[in-house]
């Protein structure tokens, strides 16, 4: 049976025309890699336990999404894969939930191998509400 996730949930915008929550990630939601330095530029970082959230505001900010997973704390090329699959699905399921004037660039960190998604979403909430890009009102 062909059940979207989330489908019964409210608080989760749906898509033009459609009944399905939009949830996806398409290239258009994803930061350019030109933001990049000016993400950094801003010097706005706030550490998790499993990521390091960056953010970026600007006047074409739109709650867009970045991974950084450096070989330095991250070995193996399947290891900063995962890491790459547990952010973006983590951003994916939050996005709605985020102010839509900001950027974001997360970055991996070491202790993410050890944890599950749920693990990932709770430091993800918690960075973001530290940040103060997070709407309650949303979620």
């Amino acid at each position: 049976m062909g059940h979207a996730p989330n489908s019964d949930r409210p608080d989760v915008p749906t898509a033009m025309g459609s009944d399905k929550p939009d949830l996806g990630l398409p290239p258009s939601r994803r930061m350019p890699p030109a933001a990049y330095k000016d993400t950094f530029a801003q010097n706005r970082s706030f550490p998790g336990r499993f990521l390091v959230l960056w953010m970026r505001t600007a006047a074409d900010a739109d709650r867009r999404l970045g991974v950084v997973t450096s070989r330095r704390s991250l070995h193996t090329a399947v290891m900063r894969n995962r890491a790459r699959r547990l952010l973006r699905e983590t951003f994916r399921l939050h996005r709605h939930c985020l102010r839509p004037d900001v950027d974001v660039l997360l970055v991996a960190r070491t202790r993410i191998m050890q944890v599950k998604r749920q693990d990932v979403d709770v430091d993800f909430r918690a960075v973001c509400r530290k940040a103060g890009i997070w709407r309650s009102e949303a979620c």
